[in-house]
């Protein structure tokens, strides 16, 4: 789930960053060193072959339950194509890349493995990740969110396989349709909001599902695609426009109410228990919607008044090449066996992550999911979340930001500009 709380915490990323900086330095050595590298061929060009190398063996690190069980069939079938055994060893995406700046130089860590976008940053920076193989290819046949989410520094290392990003859950016993436009969200939500009964809330401080209005309204994180972090433009007009949007929520729809009553925890059971019409929220979600028996549709975020469409922050999952293999061509094509259609299509339908592919989008078996079909939608609407290791300064000054205006009715330029001015001084620092 991507939300605030899986982002590593700062000491982490401080320890993450100081493993990596005692191991990093012979990295690119090691990727140019092994297979066919290290015999002078170059695996990008147009006419090399990719085969896997005489003897070859691997390990793929995956996630656990059913990512695993589709992991293990994934195994048997390339080694039934290709001839090379793989082994599969549960190690969550969250911790694949940590382990990677420890197990890596020590011949343990997995040829291929499994992370988020927003955790690869820095082991592509150390040099532990060696690049996608047919970037031109993949370039054409995945979502640019899922390209973009995966490249680093212009260059496409990861290998997509799943792309989550929220959208527009509503009650299909307090309404009919989705909306399709802000206004008339605000609209029917006030009208349904009555008793202990509520249309609609959003949670003050958290810029992840509010990342929509100030995207839509010319607001960014970071500048050049969010790699760029001595451009923030969280306070600039756009993001003004936001904030104010999110005031009008505040006064039509949850007045008195403050930032500390509408919690992530508070939204979720009270859409549960049928006492919320809207609800945005991730795919993560819908299990628990299920379970308390809640009659509900998803959509794509409603338009903003300036007739552009949310762009929702997405996370892409995505399997990477250890810069350490023994067999680099033979994991490279272990990387493009398990994101090919057919392979990705078996992974929506064993586990439901989202493929990325862009002919999967048509493919019946999605489309036929009205939720899964609504989800896809609004990811290609969607933005990567940043994976700079400086997105994590970012959450805290701008929520505190976001609650002052929301509880104090502090002028939101003034509020926006301070929380700015945080977020530069914690880069400056952290960067020393």
């Amino acid at each position: 789930m991507f939300k605030k709380s899986s982002f590593l915490a700062f000491i982490l990323l401080l320890t993450f960053s100081m493993l990596l900086a005692a191991c990093g330095g012979g990295d690119k050595e090691a990727a140019e060193g092994n297979g066919s590298e290290g015999e002078g061929t170059d695996p990008l060009a147009e006419d090399y072959e990719v085969v896997p190398e005489e003897g070859a063996e691997l390990l793929l690190w995956s996630d656990g339950d059913q990512q695993l069980k589709w992991a293990e069939k994934m195994a048997e079938k390339f080694e039934a194509e290709y001839g090379v055994p793989v082994q599969v060893e549960e190690v969550s995406q969250e911790e694949a890349p940590e382990r990677l700046a420890t197990d890596g130089p020590t011949g343990l860590a997995g040829d291929v493995f499994a992370s988020t976008h927003d955790r690869i940053g820095r082991a592509i920076s150390a040099g532990l990740v060696i690049e996608n193989f047919w970037p031109e290819e993949y370039k054409e046949e995945f979502m640019d969110g899922a390209i973009e989410a995966t490249s680093f520094d212009g260059t496409l290392y990861g290998y997509p396989t799943g792309i989550e990003t929220y959208a527009l859950y509503y009650n299909k016993d307090l309404v009919e349709k989705a909306p399709e436009t802000m206004d008339e969200l605000l609209k029917v939500a006030g009208e349904l909001t009555e008793g202990d009964r509520y249309g609609f809330m959003m949670e003050p401080p958290n810029l992840y599902f509010h990342y929509g209005f100030f995207g839509g309204y010319g607001g960014y994180v970071f500048g050049d695609n969010n790699t760029d972090v001595s451009d923030i433009g969280l306070n600039n007009e756009g993001s003004v426009k936001a904030v104010e949007l999110l005031t009008r929520i505040r006064d039509e729809l949850t007045p008195g109410m403050k930032a500390e009553d509408i919690t992530y925890d508070v939204r979720t059971a009270l859409f549960s228990e049928g006492k919320l019409a809207f609800d945005i929220n991730g795919p993560w979600a819908v299990p628990a919607y299920k379970e308390a028996g809640v009659n509900f549709g998803v959509a794509p975020l409603p338009m903003l008044d300036n007739g552009k469409n949310q762009p929702s922050f997405s996370g892409t999952r995505a399997f990477y090449v250890n810069a350490y293999t023994e067999y680099p061509d033979a994991a490279s094509l272990l990387a493009q066996f398990l994101s090919n259609e057919e392979n990705l299509l078996e992974s929506y339908e064993m586990t439901g992550a989202l493929p990325p592919r862009l002919s999967l989008v048509e493919a019946d078996a999605i489309k036929s999911n009205p939720i899964s079909a609504a989800f896809l939608e609004q990811a290609s609407h969607a933005v990567p979340m940043p994976n700079v290791a400086e997105m994590p300064l970012v959450w805290d000054p701008i929520g505190a930001a976001l609650t002052d205006v929301w509880n104090n009715k502090a002028d939101i330029q003034k509020s926006l500009d301070g929380a700015v001015n945080t977020i530069e001084t914690a880069i400056k620092e952290q960067q020393q």
